[in-house]
């Protein structure tokens, strides 16, 4: 079974540009990590420094998807849809949509000793040259000490008949559970949501509930 496989601290600057620009993430990659993501693997990194002394890290994680960008893009931006299939999500909906944005609620069920919890935020989201598509997650209200994040949707191939997806995220609840533990289930969520959007889209795909203006219908 294809599990993870851990980037490399020098090329997390490379990332870090790539997502502000319309620069090609592949590009940056090397040619073992490229081989492992065609096999099926999930590549994550932890973002140094930016605990702000609290121990608990953003972490981000990179897959390949079978799929167009378009397609990808529309079930990330699928929030309602996240308590079917994310790991620890017990409840999310869509409050509205204004212009490209999307404003949602999460909801938790996070493992003893941390209490559950829900976040409200806005994705606010850009649509770049060359099929590149970028969300940032702002938290609003919640309570949760810290929820934020972004992803970033492109074209893994020439034809863009393949996408890679990069999601980032951190989050701390309101607890008095080892930061270490709050650390692991950011490292553990921000994978699971790459893999598990995945198997979504292709359940999405097998019974045609993708719209033909994002590609549906091939």
């Amino acid at each position: 079974m294809k599990t993870t496989t851990s980037i490399s601290v020098a090329l997390v600057a490379l990332l870090a540009a790539a997502s502000a620009s319309a620069g090609t993430t592949k590009d940056i990659l090397t040619k073992e990590m490229t081989r492992k993501m065609e096999e099926g693997w999930v590549t994550e990194y932890r973002e140094k420094g930016s605990d702000k002394g609290t121990g608990v890290y953003q972490w981000t994680a990179l897959g390949i998807f079978d799929d167009t960008p378009e397609a990808m893009l529309y079930v990330l931006l699928g929030f309602d849809k996240y308590k079917h299939f994310v790991q620890h999500m017990k409840g999310s909906r869509i409050i509205k949509r204004k212009g490209l944005d999307t404003y949602a609620v999460l909801e938790t069920r996070l493992p003893w000793p941390v209490k559950d919890a829900w976040v409200y935020f806005k994705a606010k989201r850009k649509h770049l040259p060359g099929r590149i598509y970028e969300l940032e997650f702002q938290m609003i209200n919640g309570t949760m000490k810290h929820f934020s994040g972004w992803a970033r949707v492109e074209p893994w191939n020439k034809d863009g008949s393949r996408g890679l997806l990069t999601w980032s995220l951190k989050f701390e609840p309101k607890t008095k559970a080892p930061a270490s533990a709050i650390d692991k289930g950011v490292w553990s969520i921000s994978i699971h949501v790459v893999k598990r959007l995945r198997l979504r889209l292709k359940a999405m795909r097998k019974y045609k509930k993708i719209p033909k203006a994002w590609g549906g219908k091939r």
